[in-house]
């Protein structure tokens, strides 16, 4: 079943807080098997001589998730524009 699939059937359940993590890029995308990839992301912090790249998540998902996570924030994105809002307001 697609993540896709499975995000129309319910809900998603926070049992417990999850903090927030400040991403500002995807680093690398390794395929650690068939359809499985590690994705890192990162975020910048100022160096001694220059703008480093600190690795703060990783993930290991699917194709589908990758393309799902993709379309839903091309989706956001173009409802934004559209209502001329400047950011998405908070579910």
């Amino acid at each position: 079943m697609s993540y896709s699939a499975m995000a129309d059937r319910c809900d998603p359940l926070e049992p417990a807080v999850i903090l927030d993590t400040f991403v500002q890029g995807v680093g690398r995308a390794e395929e650690v098997s068939p359809s499985l990839f590690r994705v890192s992301y990162f975020a910048s912090q100022r160096g001694h001589d220059c703008q480093e790249q600190v690795c703060v998540a990783k993930f290991i998902v699917t194709a589908d998730t990758t393309v799902a996570m993709a379309n839903a924030t091309r989706a956001r994105e173009a409802s934004r524009r559209l209502l001329g809002e400047s950011h998405s307001p908070m579910n």
